[in-house]
């Protein structure tokens, strides 16, 4: 899908400035009639100060720039954008848009040049993926949620460009941990499940080499199976997550074990817990770590449901027993063996897997820590807070104006999420990246509370968390057609799609409009 949009502007003191309004994927062409011959300097990006394109704007927020000889009168060109290249020699860039036609595209929301008199036309061909704008659709009485629901759902809508789940510009490839929150918050938001399927199958032919990335495949396989219902492409994915999940061994004491410094001295698989670094909350490594261990117990049960063999469980729960012995310390967890310290992901993680209930000790900590995680596990932070009894600091940490926040993507002129919460905290970041967009899955399924409950939706529950809100509406896509939730006047209106039922707690409701009591 291509959208053009086109600028006319007008040489003022030899320089034009454009701001398209929000950052895309694109190309651009341009079309000017000088006043006189002129040497053009030309430049597009995703940062501007006091209206100009910001030429350093660090890490790899984009700057692309061009110089362009013209004659006196009307003259046409493209802008020439060089070929994408990962800085990583193992990084394996997705195809281009087909729509491209060959030539590169790259993110940008505004344009200048200088050096000219006369006037310009600018056209932005932006492209995007196959996407429903009209499929999804959130609003309430609090306009900064509001704003935070539209830069998320279009985060989904302009990172579709490559029909896959990209990890932002600089490397352009799946990562498994970027696609979790990308899924989610695309399958919710009017994305096409063709985009996921696409992204599940790179990643089984290509994992990633973390502990928790990889881990996270059975959950992307699980939860494209629940959005969309396509059985045959779970069966056919069913082999190779096992061969997958058969690479993993466990030690005696029942725990993975992760990469010795000897072992790291080639590419092998090892633990991650969050990224970037410093966005660890302290996190001490050990040979042992909480972290990917959680991780595998889930990883395990989903197999378990995806398969239906119980030899997953029975390793699931091995793996369950070795973690409360292991790494319980009285009413917390430790973060690995022979560390004392309790990180926020080591209480985060035994809770939201459903390996310890959380303890009034492990309740404070939480707290206390607020959002002291990258944005890839605020995905995990903010859903366990909404779900279990902490809706009012899901809602502090979703609305806060800290500088880990979204609001503060919002503040820096981010239009699409950044890939992390700001530029002091990982300097190399870009302006592109999905995995920065959880609010566009936790809106529509923690405050509206929509969860599919059967694959495809045929069955699904509706529990709400509006909290201080007075009203929403929420729009949710499903294979059967749209669900609506209304909250208005403190009463739930809820339309249920031709072949599907929902489960309330109140009772089960089939297809039809509803006011419930």
């Amino acid at each position: 899908m291509i959208r053009i949009v086109e600028k006319y502007l007008t040489f003022e003191k030899g320089c034009v400035f454009a701001d398209f309004e929000l950052d895309a994927y694109a190309q651009l062409d341009v079309e000017v009639e000088l006043d006189a011959p002129a040497e053009l300097d030309l430049a597009l990006g995703e940062v501007a100060a006091d209206g100009r394109v910001e030429r350093e704007p660090g890490g790899y927020r984009i700057i692309r720039t061009m110089q362009k000889s013209c004659p006196a009168g009307k003259s046409a060109f493209a802008f020439d954008l060089p070929p994408h290249k990962s800085p990583y020699a193992y990084s394996d860039s997705v195809p281009l848009p087909p729509e491209a036609d060959g030539r590169e595209v790259t993110p940008f929301r505004y344009v200048e040049i200088i050096g000219g008199n006369g006037k310009v036309k600018l056209i932005r061909k932006a492209f995007y993926g196959d996407f429903d704008d009209n499929a999804a659709d959130f609003c309430c009485d609090n306009d900064n949620l509001n704003h935070i629901w539209d830069f998320c759902k279009y985060t989904m809508k302009a990172t579709s460009a490559f029909g896959f789940y990209i990890d932002g510009e600089r490397e352009r490839q799946p990562y498994e941990g970027d696609a979790l929150s990308n899924l989610l918050g695309d399958l919710c938001c009017g994305g096409s499940a063709l985009t996921a399927k696409r992204t599940i199958d790179w990643l089984l032919k290509t994992p990633t080499w973390f502990t928790e990335w990889q881990l996270i495949t059975p959950f992307l396989v699980y939860y494209y199976w629940l959005y969309t219902g396509d059985q045959a492409s779970v069966d056919m994915w069913l082999p190779e997550l096992e061969k997958l999940l058969a690479t993993f061994t466990l030690q005696s004491n029942n725990l993975l074990r992760d990469a010795t410094p000897e072992e790291l001295v080639n590419r092998v698989r090892r633990d991650l817990i969050d990224w970037p670094p410093d966005e660890r909350d302290n996190y001490e490594l050990g040979l042992y770590n909480l972290t990917p261990n959680c991780y595998y117990a889930a990883a395990l049960q989903i197999m378990a449901e995806l398969t239906g063999k119980n030899e997953y469980s029975i390793v699931a729960e091995k793996v369950k027993t070795a973690i409360l012995k292991t790494f319980r310390n009285g009413e917390k967890f430790i973060d690995s063996t022979g560390s004392t310290h309790t990180a926020l992901h080591s209480v985060l993680y035994p809770a939201y897997f459903k390996i310890a209930e959380l303890t009034n000790e492990m309740r404070h900590i939480l707290l206390d820590k607020g959002m002291s995680c990258s944005v890839f596990t605020a995905q995990f932070l903010l859903e366990y807070c909404f779900d279990n009894g902490l809706s009012d600091h899901a809602y502090n940490l979703l609305l806060s104006n800290d500088l880990r926040s979204y609001n503060n993507m919002l503040r820096c002129g981010a239009t699409i999420a950044m890939e992390a919460w700001d530029d002091t905290l990982k300097p190399n970041q870009d302006w592109n990246h999905a995995w920065g967009a959880a609010p566009a899955n936790l809106i529509p399924r923690c405050i509206a509370g929509i969860k599919p409950l059967e694959p495809g939706f045929k069955r699904f529950t509706v529990t709400t968390h509006p909290g201080k809100l007075k009203e929403f509406y929420c729009k949710h896509p499903t294979p059967y057609g749209a669900i609506e939730l209304e909250f208005k006047q403190s009463k739930y209106t809820l339309t249920v799609p031709q072949g599907t039922e929902a489960y309330i707690s109140n009772g089960i409701y089939s297809a039809g409009k509803h006011v419930l009591p």
